[in-house]
């Protein structure tokens, strides 16, 4: 029989996913929480097999009460669940230990399926988050220029690997000069350029185009 422990702070959501897994013959819910604090005061209680966390809850929050878990009870599973796809959530929530992360927006044989998945020891990622993780560990084999030019032409705007190069440069607020000096052009061809990527852009003035750049870059 596998263990389980419901955290969500949205009562229906709550009694919905109960009423679904005490449908499973091999699965009990052995109690529920509306936040992080009260989550963790039951896994020491009851020691689950798996905590169901909803990742957005008022005081401890999911991905912090999850590290907590992860650090005092290492063997529980945690699934993570959540309305929609935030990608430093995401990323975090993995990183602290979860054993999964799901969009609510699932069908009850996948919630079933994850469930034993997890309680075998496998990690059970939703569509979505593996698509993150995916772009995410590609774009570790980039470099930062590179990873600018990616999240552009995602954007339709699509500049040259040199335009990359030079528009990262100057998104760290380098001058003309010092770009020029780095990558050994003359400092008027480097302000052609500039004003080629301003071009791309649609932006023409220089602190605009230069905090555009950091928003995508860092988005």
């Amino acid at each position: 029989m596998i263990k389980l422990l419901l955290v969500e702070d949205q009562r229906l959501f709550l009694e919905g996913v109960k009423k679904l897994i005490e449908t499973q013959e091999d699965m009990e819910v052995i109690g529920t929480a509306s936040n992080g604090d009260a989550a963790l005061e039951l896994v020491r209680e009851q020691q689950p097999d798996i905590v169901l966390m909803d990742i957005h809850m008022p005081e401890l929050d999911g991905i912090k009460a999850t590290a907590r878990i992860k650090e005092e009870f290492s063997s529980v599973k945690v699934i993570m669940l959540t309305t929609h796809i935030d990608e430093d959530r995401a990323i975090r929530g993995i990183s602290v230990g979860a054993d999964g992360f799901l969009v609510k927006e699932l069908y009850s044989d996948t919630l079933y399926q994850a469930i034993r998945d997890a309680y075998r020891g496998q990690v059970v990622i939703s569509g979505d988050v593996a698509s993150i993780l995916a772009r995410r560990i590609r774009e570790l084999s980039m470099d930062k220029s590179a990873i600018l030019g990616v999240r552009l032409e995602n954007r339709g705007i699509h500049l040259t690997k040199r335009e990359q190069e030079i528009a990262y440069l100057f998104m760290e607020r380098h001058t003309n000069k010092h770009i020029a000096d780095k990558i050994h052009l003359g400092e008027g061809t480097i302000k052609n350029y500039i004003s080629e990527i301003y071009q791309k852009l649609g932006i023409h003035n220089r602190e605009q185009a230069r905090s555009y750049l950091q928003k995508i870059y860092r988005n």
